[in-house]
């Protein structure tokens, strides 16, 4: 539950309100909570240190034992006089026990939550507590500072353990947690007491609301939205359980996250298991919330600030193709045209200018962004290379704004284009998309501007294209040879589409031009392989949760359907309105003919690697992934191999079997519930360890060791039950078929199926430490019936004894597979490294080639790779 934070409440008056008792393991579980505060970093804190030192110095010059916030701590006051919309709120923590403050901040930012629990403790107790965050902590006993917790950890958290003493009587136990926020910050605190003192539990509640505090928050603990994206001929709708179905009077609203409502119905006290808000296609295609509000009088009137929000992307009107369509220039046009009717970033405005549509350009937008980039915010290399393209383009013309363009040559002179450059910013370089689009803006700035010196660097324009053109030039042919570290990624395939298409289309040097070429043929080539009808349902070196639980959101939805008819054009332009933009660059036939092709089976194996540079990556050593993918017309499953089993993952998709866009299946080991994207791994996506996985064509392994003291204790699958035209869950064996494709999963431990909460009717888990995780596809043609290729897997052979499993497949192959040692088919070894580099139908091509061919039927293309 939360409090608007749009609007001001009248004065709370405060009553202790029971609070739930702590857990069996002693977390306390409901609290006065406010956060997170946000305050900009001065850019002099600690110049020339890097991110660790960066977090250290300034966590340490901003510290006090004050807690900084003013009274009444009340439910709906505000602590903070100039920032009334941070208000306190009761919030009762989710299965990973856990308060967040978690935030994405673009440039340096402090951030600070304050946590409040009070109790009535019987005799005066001393004791240990165990204190979990990210970050800095401190803690105050009725008002006296009495421990604080010093340690930074970026993504996992850390355990401080330390004692209290609790006076008998009445206590206020307040926490302050903290994070130094560059970029993604992830900020959670747990508080334990392992032994806690014979206490009640209160929170300082509103006294007006009290009882329907409690009320509220139980039944709204219960509603889910079945799917997180809804598509075009889908209802928009909120469940609650059959068996506990919505009783109370309620209002529930549809609105964009900017506050536009769309929709808004009241329950009116009526027995309901669902509230429908409409049609999808009747709404703009958008990210939306749904709002649960208690009736409108007493939340405007009398100030009554309870909600519950949920989240959800509605794809609109807008279609999602799953068999070709059109011509390249039909879906170049519709791409532009997409893009253009909304607004947002330079790309939008880009596909304007492509359209030609100079009226309708909205030239503030290039103002906007440009303050960002003189910021150094995180991603100002994206938009910047929308801009430098956008002046080579156009920036000639009458009609472009003659103040505007010089307002944008003193922000490119003025960038800071290299790491080791001058400046302290937020900005990331070291990852592979980010390197690329560094290396592209400094080669399209040093083009706009050759004798000009640039301001940061001191160099003149011809030098920073030089030393650019060097740059990307190790870059490409890196990819070229070896691959992507970031392999098969539906989102940061995006940003390189970005960067190598304005290279293609605008670089001068001919070498930069034709490698950048390569690259790009060669990443649309894996798309095509590794994608079905439309989704890029590979697995993927870095991903995002929404992108994953559903291909309508992906990234590089849009690309596909642009590059060969299928997909769906979505919020991410970026990449399309660039490849739109590309005049020189056309996809070649043979690789929109092998994404449409309709072979019964294409085997494909693949391998990537490369040397990491400390310089460039932040990292030494060298990386390799070896990955397969088996796609047929009815489904497609696909596996990283055998990849650094039990290592810390962050954003690996391991493996994913895809029936429809949404019709996915996938299994991962979480570190807490929560999906923002900014924790990695989150909910659902990557590992806290990765998993041991082996597949051979249409059967897969996937082993976990959790070790024996995770924080969540469980591995879990997506198996969004509303995708599936049919499904069951039987004898431990959960069963989905999707048109013509089956599917059957298993795991050596119990499956449950999640009812109630965020996650109903799509999360089934398996508790433990160890647990295997079998699958078997199927297809209607191989395997008749649903209900025969169901009665057949229920009789497959299958034994599992710790992480050792043996199985036999409905092919009648025989494996065994383990933590330790190769995947054995028939007793004989199935390779699950060494590959080509890739290896299918269409190319057999080792790693390093100084040249590929591709070939489908009567169609050719060699790439050199050098």
């Amino acid at each position: 539950m939360t409090t608007d934070p749009g609007r001001a409440a009248e004065p709370a008056t405060r009553t202790l309100l029971p609070a739930l008792e702590p857990d069996e393991r002693g977390f306390i579980r409901e609290w006065l909570f406010c956060g997170p505060r946000l305050q900009k970093l001065s850019d002099s804190i600690a110049p020339g240190l890097s991110e660790a030192e960066f977090r250290r110095t300034a966590a340490d010059q901003i510290h006090s034992t004050d807690p900084s916030i003013q009274g009444p701590f009340v439910e709906f006051a505000s602590p903070f006089p100039d920032n009334k919309p941070l208000r306190w709120q009761v919030v009762r923590v989710r299965e990973d026990r856990f308060l967040y403050g978690t935030v994405f901040a673009h440039t340096p930012h402090s951030v600070h939550c304050w946590a409040i629990a009070h109790a009535e403790v019987e005799e005066d107790w001393s004791g240990e507590v165990r204190l979990t965050s990210n970050g800095p902590a401190d803690v105050w006993v009725n008002g006296s500072h009495t421990w604080q917790v010093d340690h930074f950890s970026l993504q996992a958290p850390i355990t401080a353990t330390g004692r209290l003493d609790l006076p008998a009587g009445q206590v206020e136990l307040l926490v302050r947690f903290t994070a130094i926020a560059l970029r993604a910050s992830p900020m959670v605190m747990a508080l334990q007491l392992p032994d806690p003192p014979a206490a009640a539990w209160f929170v300082p509640a509103d006294s007006r609301w009290a009882k329907e505090h409690r009320e509220f928050s139980e039944v709204l603990d219960d509603a889910y939205l079945n799917r997180s994206a809804f598509d075009r001929a889908s209802p928009v709708t909120l469940h609650w359980p059959e068996t506990k179905p919505l009783e109370r009077e309620l209002v529930i609203r549809l609105q964009r996250t900017d506050g536009r409502i769309y929709s808004e119905q009241q329950t009116q006290g009526r027995k309901l298991p669902f509230m429908t808000l409409g049609n999808t296609y009747q709404y703009p295609q958008d990210e939306y919330e749904i709002l649960v509000l208690p009736p409108l009088v007493e939340y405007y009137t009398h100030n009554r600030r309870h909600f519950r929000r949920f989240s959800a992307w509605l794809n609109g009107n807008v279609a999602y193709l799953d068999q070709h369509f059109g011509t390249w220039n039909q879906r170049r046009t519709e791409a532009l045209h997409h893009a253009a009717a909304e607004k947002g970033t330079v790309f939008h405005e880009m596909a304007r200018l492509e359209l030609g549509q100079w009226d309708k350009v909205d030239w503030e937008q290039f103002r906007t962004t440009a303050a960002e980039i003189v910021g150094r915010a995180d991603c100002s290399d994206f938009h910047l290379t929308g801009i430098l393209g956008s002046l080579l383009r156009w920036g000639d013309e009458s009609e472009f704004p003659a103040d505007l363009r010089t307002e944008l040559r003193n922000v490119i002179l003025g960038f800071r284009y290299w790491m080791d450059e001058p400046g302290q910013d937020a900005m990331c370089f070291w990852t592979e998309n980010h390197q690329i689009l560094f290396h592209t803006c400094e080669i399209l700035a040093g083009q706009l501007y050759p004798r000009h010196r640039f301001g940061n660097s001191g160099l003149t324009g011809a030098e920073h294209q030089a030393l650019g053109e060097r740059r990307a030039l190790a870059w490409l042919r890196k990819r070229a040879a070896g691959g992507f570290r970031e392999w098969d990624s539906n989102t940061y395939f995006e940003e390189d589409v970005l960067a190598l298409t304005h290279l293609a289309d605008l670089a001068e040097d001919d070498t930069v031009h034709e490698m950048a070429v390569v690259v790009l043929d060669k990443l649309f080539f894996c798309m095509a392989v590794n994608s079905y009808r439309g989704v890029f349902g590979s697995t993927h070196g870095r991903s995002y949760a929404p992108y994953l639980k559903a291909a309508y959101r992906e990234p590089t939805s849009g690309l596909g359907r642009m590059l060969w008819g299928m997909g769906m054009h979505n919020d991410h332009v970026l990449g399309t309105v660039s490849l739109a933009c590309a005049v020189n660059y056309r996809l070649p036939p043979v690789i929109e003919a092998i994404a449409r092709d309709p072979a019964a089976e294409i085997w494909s194996r693949e391998r990537h690697a490369g040397e990491l540079e400390p310089e460039l990556d932040r990292e030494s050593g060298t990386w390799e992934v070896n990955k397969a993918t088996f796609r047929t017309p009815d489904y497609m499953l696909a596996a990283a191999q055998d990849h650094r089993p039990g290592e810390p993952g962050v954003q690996e998709h391991i493996w994913q079997a895809t029936l429809s866009p949404e019709a996915v299946v996938f299994v991962t080991h979480p570190p807490l519930t929560s999906e923002d994207g900014s924790h990695r791994p989150n909910y659902w996506h990557g590992h806290v360890r990765l998993p041991r996985v082996a597949q051979d064509r249409d059967v897969l392994f996937a082993l976990h060791d959790l070790g024996e003291d995770d924080w969540m204790g469980f591995t879990h699958a997506h198996f969004p039950a509303q995708a599936f035209d049919a499904y069951y869950i039987q004898r431990n064996w959960a069963f989905g078929m999707k048109g013509n494709g089956y599917l059957a999963l298993t795991a050596s431990a119990s499956l449950r199926m999640a009812q109630t909460g965020p996650t109903a009717r799509q999360d089934l888990r398996a508790a433990g430490s160890q647990v295997v995780w079998t699958l078997q596809m199927g297809r209607r043609e191989q395997d008749g019936e649903f209900r025969d290729f169901r009665a057949r897997v229920l009789e497959l052979p299958l034994e599992v004894e710790g992480l050792d499993v043996r199985f036999e497949s409905l092919r009648g192959d025989r494996y065994e597979f383990g933590w330790t040692g190769p995947l054995l088919k028939n007793g004989k070894e199935v390779p699950l490294s060494g590959y080509p580099h890739i290896d299918n139908p269409y190319t057999a091509t080792p790693l390093n080639a100084e040249s590929m061919e591709i070939q489908f039927q009567d169609l050719l293309l060699r790439l050199h790779m050098t």
